[in-house]
């Protein structure tokens, strides 16, 4: 059985899902997920949310669902036809991951990684979901992005957004490089196994 990186099938799925349009110029400013308010709705700014500091994070072993190896048993068809494109963008060969994991083969700034965070973490009990897609972007920020994937293929998946800054937050703890960067990473929202958040270059 092949062995595939997290972050690197994320990536690959997310340039699949773009190859169609133009590419983006780096995003400087916060842009919230489909379905999610703007800053100016919630009465925010971003340095609001800079001055937040930190979500509270919880050990790995707080969450409740933490599969040893996510291996091709529980991820849906569209994850694999796309996990040997993954390891082959990842610059090496694919390797077993972990959940949760830090990815040394993409790196990003923290300070939009926080950001996003916060944002989520502002969200409290709204609902951040993933619906009929494989992965869904829930914010991006000064070149980095938090996403959710649907690794079982439900109709749905969701957790409160809160929960997903929970998860997003032990990433930016355990993935740092220094005070300015950090490498990509995955852990699964707070108390759902079956969505999986990565924070990842935007």
């Amino acid at each position: 059985m092949v062995k595939f990186s997290i972050i690197s099938a994320v990536l690959a799925l997310l340039a699949v899902g773009a190859s169609a349009s133009a590419v983006p110029a780096p995003v400087d400013e916060l842009i919230p997920g489909p379905g999610l308010p703007s800053l100016e709705s919630l009465g925010l700014t971003r340095k609001d949310l800079v001055a937040m500091g930190r979500v509270k994070s919880l050990s790995p072993a707080v969450f409740i669902y933490l599969p040893p190896i996510l291996t091709a048993a529980i991820v849906p068809e569209s994850y694999n036809a796309h996990r040997i494109r993954g390891a082959l963008l990842s610059g090496k060969r694919a390797v077993g991951a972990t959940i949760p994991t830090c990815e040394d083969n993409y790196e990003l700034p923290k300070k939009g990684a926080q950001v996003c965070i916060n944002f989520l973490s502002a969200l409290g009990s709204k609902a951040c979901a993933v619906s009929g897609k494989f992965v869904q972007q829930m914010c991006t920020d000064h070149g980095a992005s938090i996403m959710g994937a649907n690794i079982k293929n439900q109709a749905r998946v969701q957790s409160s957004c809160s929960d997903v800054a929970i998860a997003a937050q032990w990433i930016y703890d355990n993935c740092g490089l220094d005070t300015t960067d950090m490498n990509a990473g995955a852990h699964f929202a707070h108390g759902n196994g079956d969505l999986l958040i990565s924070i990842v270059p935007a």
